[in-house]
């Protein structure tokens, strides 16, 4: 296996925050969310200057770590969203069934 390159990049402090809560809402790596929107831009201009795309490895790459990290938003959405049924289930359960305890003291007081 060749060599990867590597690039060094410095960011404001401020882009760099919406970078990584970018990347931690559809789970993935900073660096790999970097690497997806620099392949976006590519594309576009690829596409702006009439030049022909290639399905590369590289693109393809670049589009499952994409499809993962909606994926895992996804799913941590779905979690979430069973989360709350289950706490709104418990909640109608407390509203449906008799307060026992205050019919213990009610009855107690009327003796």
């Amino acid at each position: 296996m060749g060599l990867i390159p590597t690039v060094h990049l410095s960011v404001p402090d401020q882009l760099y925050r919406e970078l990584r809560s970018k990347a931690e809402e559809l789970g993935i790596q900073v660096t790999d969310l970097i690497k997806v929107y620099v392949m976006m831009g590519l594309k576009k201009e690829i596409g702006s200057t009439g030049e022909s795309r290639s399905n590369s490895g590289e693109e393809l790459n670049t589009r499952i770590i994409y499809i993962e990290g909606k994926i895992l938003q996804i799913s941590k959405l779905i979690e979430n969203l069973i989360n709350k049924i289950s706490d709104l289930e418990s909640r109608i359960e407390e509203l449906e069934t008799p307060d026992i305890v205050s019919e213990v003291l009610a009855s107690r007081r009327r003796d």
